[in-house]
């Protein structure tokens, strides 16, 4: 795995190459701010599983809500810091997993990592499997939105801080919901994919292996 700076563009070579191959491209969006749009009712359904599970598991959080009147100050010192540091580790080891679950990924040189702006990624032009794609696509909300919540209520340990966490995963993970339902609905059991910059390609059938 290497690090990179930004995403790697579309190579036109591998295109050809693929396409001469019989691979097919699947219909998704052009761009990674469109693919942010698209996503949004996504990170509003997950975000607010979220939220609903936090206020099943501990109602008591979501007492602040219940008075007639709500007053919210906004408060900037160490705290707030370590929030925002805080999320930006978090978005670390949300890309850390998706990593861990490529395919031999420490030692593919066609894997990279790196961070752009506000934004984390990983990539790979290794081909993969449709199950293990998923697999890698999803298991950041798992383990990261999902389990700390059960885990720390049990713990008595939930709080609004891993809430807040807890949450800005789930949002964040939505241009990855996107990428499951788009390979879920038009890649067949078994078949293979490859990332091409922001296109991707369906192997022509599932016996394929590189």
């Amino acid at each position: 795995m290497r690090y990179m700076k930004n995403l790697p563009k579309t190579d036109e070579k591998l295109r050809e190459k693929l396409l001469s191959e019989g691979w097919k491209k699947i219909r998704e969006p052009r761009s990674l701010g469109l693919a942010i749009l698209l996503s949004f009712p996504l990170a509003l359904l997950f975000g607010g599983l979220v939220l609903w599970l936090a206020y099943i598991l501990r109602p008591s959080l979501f007492g602040v809500f219940a008075t007639n009147s709500l007053e919210i100050t906004l408060k900037f010192n160490l705290q707030s810091l370590l929030f925002v540091l805080s999320i930006y580790g978090y978005m670390f080891l949300h890309e850390l997993i998706h990593a861990l679950f490529i395919p031999n990924f420490y030692q593919s040189d066609r894997t990279f990592f790196g961070i752009n702006g506000l934004f984390g990624f990983v990539f790979t032009t290794e081909p993969i499997k449709k199950g293990r794609f998923l697999v890698i696509s999803v298991m950041p909300f798992i383990l990261l939105s999902i389990i700390p919540l059960f885990l720390l209520d049990l713990l008595g340990l939930l709080n609004w801080y891993i809430v807040g966490l807890c949450f800005i995963n789930a949002t964040g993970s939505c241009v990855d919901f996107l990428n499951m339902f788009l390979i879920g609905f038009q890649v067949k059991r078994k078949h293979s994919i490859i990332n091409n910059g922001f296109e991707t390609y369906f192997s022509p059938t599932k016996e394929y292996n590189e």
